[in-house]
């Protein structure tokens, strides 16, 4: 009981030091130069759709969203070469690319399941890529690729479903995963695919304390 006491505490400790360390700049880059835990990004195509996913999370201000604005979404887009210079984002393309990525977030938190996605899930993915077309394009040395049809927003849309498609045809897509306490996504590299937060030091102790103190609450007294 002691070691389990000793255990708890350390965590808790650890919690209030990592939030404490960590200022608003550094938390501002997570998603792009920094990984909860210091984990690797996704290999290849996925770390782009990795951090479409982590454009934002819930436990952040709503102002840190990278694609809450049509300035910021656009700018995002640019950044990663989605769009051309001369693409503009309107407040609805802005919508729709949140509405995306909250719908590939639902995904890869059900990669920790065998269970199919909700339907409204993909009801979503269906009403968010209605316009994004796909073609097959094939290079000088004869491998094929996949390649927007359109241009600005419907051609990153149609990237970033190109790059599902492509990950779930590999066998790598379900190792995509959103973390079950704050749904940022990441990739699982452990050989039983049994990874479920985004650091252990981090979301998995809450979640560990979390249940502690539950257990350590007293239940109500029945009459």
């Amino acid at each position: 009981m002691i070691d389990d006491m000793t255990s708890i505490k350390v965590m808790l400790v650890s919690e209030q030091t990592s939030n404490m360390t960590m200022d608003e700049r550094d938390k501002r880059r997570i998603g792009e130069e920094l990984e909860p835990g210091g984990r690797p990004k996704a290999p290849g195509s996925l770390e782009l759709l990795q951090r479409f996913l982590n454009t934002w999370n819930h436990e952040l201000p709503a102002d840190w969203d990278r694609l809450g604005t049509p300035a910021r979404a656009r700018t995002w887009l640019r950044a990663k070469d989605l769009v051309s210079d001369s693409t503009r984002v309107t407040a609805r393309d802005a919508a729709r690319l949140r509405e995306l990525r909250e719908a590939l977030r639902s995904l890869v938190v059900a990669n920790h399941a065998t269970d199919p996605p909700p339907s409204a899930v993909v009801a979503a993915l269906r009403r968010t890529s209605r316009s994004a077309d796909l073609r097959i394009e094939l290079g000088d040395g004869g491998r094929t690729r996949l390649e927007p049809t359109r241009g600005g927003p419907d051609a990153a849309v149609a990237a970033l479903l190109g790059i599902v498609h492509e990950a779930q045809l590999l066998g790598t897509w379900a190792r995509l995963k959103g973390c079950r306490q704050c749904g940022y996504a990441f990739f699982d590299r452990s050989k039983n695919r049994s990874a479920s937060w985004c650091a252990m030091s981090i979301c998995g102790n809450r979640t560990k304390n979390r249940t502690y103190r539950r257990r350590r609450s007293p239940t109500p007294s029945t009459r």
